[in-house]
């Protein structure tokens, strides 16, 4: 069943993005491992601020592009362009800068940022990325929906995402008004729904757009014309110390981060040790 309904709301990020919020900082417990879900939309060519120059440490980044383009540049070299269907995962570690900063063009811009939680023995680890490039993506086809398969596994296909030390599964479900498909949500896993338009039922209980769900354990019949992403992974269950786009485990560790932020040594490497 659905244990509980997030509507999404809008908020400002970046440089004054506007940007629909579906989970965040005050629902950490119920989306343990995820932190952060935003969805962003816009159907015209109109320029936007974008997300200029700023910090990440302690957790994972996950741009996804649906239309449009965001080019995208870091403190380590990496420079680039995500365009439709491709998506960046970066682990920002123990510390890293960069921008994301989308083109202008006809079509607009639409896609999402994910926030996931790393666990505190990863949090120092060194930045880096995995990449979903334009036929990377592992695609199930049925004759009723599509099903694109991002990181773990779906009826035999594994996406081009490996995060299975913390089992994450993550899916885009296209599908159309005759469609039924089944997702199941794991054993010891939390997991959640995000319908991005139309509408539908799981397991009977209506399904509504800009909506998130989180789900019980068990399989769901999903039925309608409407189009969603599924997510779900092992909890970390550790503290949990976030401020901004820095996620620590104590607020020790927090306050000596944004201390090393100010003095200009963020990007110096871990030089705390283990009690930083």
């Amino acid at each position: 069943m659905i244990l509980k309904t997030y509507p999404a709301k809008s908020v400002i990020e970046g440089a004054g993005v506007e940007v629909n919020r579906v989970f965040g900082y005050y629902e950490v417990n119920d989306f343990d491992p995820f932190l952060m879900l935003d969805y962003f939309n816009q159907d015209n060519n109109m320029e936007t601020p974008g997300f200029p120059w700023h910090p990440h440490k302690g957790i994972e980044t996950i741009s996804y592009i649906l239309r449009g383009s965001v080019e995208h540049q870091d403190s380590i070299g990496n420079k680039g362009v995500i365009g439709p269907g491709e998506l960046q995962w970066m682990t920002a570690g123990r510390g890293i800068m960069h921008q994301e900063m989308p083109v202008a063009s006809r079509e607009g811009i639409e896609g999402f940022q994910f926030w996931v939680n790393l666990p505190k023995s990863k949090k120092r680890i060194q930045p880096s990325y995995q990449s979903m490039t334009r036929g990377t993506l592992k695609i199930v086809k049925h004759s009723t929906y599509e099903v694109r398969v991002i990181s773990g596994e779906y009826q035999g296909l594994v996406g081009p995402i490996d995060k299975s030390e913390l089992g994450i599964q993550m899916l885009h479900v296209i599908c159309d008004e005759e469609s039924e498909i089944i997702i199941n949500r794991d054993k010891g896993k939390n997991g959640f729904l995000f319908v991005i338009r139309g509408e539908g039922h799981i397991n009977e209980e209506k399904l509504s757009p800009m909506n998130a769900y989180t789900l019980d354990i068990g399989g769901y019949m999903i039925k309608g014309k409407l189009e969603f992403i599924f997510a779900q992974g092992f909890p970390l269950n550790e503290p949990v110390a976030w401020r901004g786009p820095i996620v620590m485990n104590t607020k020790e560790e927090l306050n000596q981060t944004f201390h090393d932020l100010s003095e200009g040594t963020f990007l110096d490497g871990d030089q705390h040790g283990n009690e930083y």
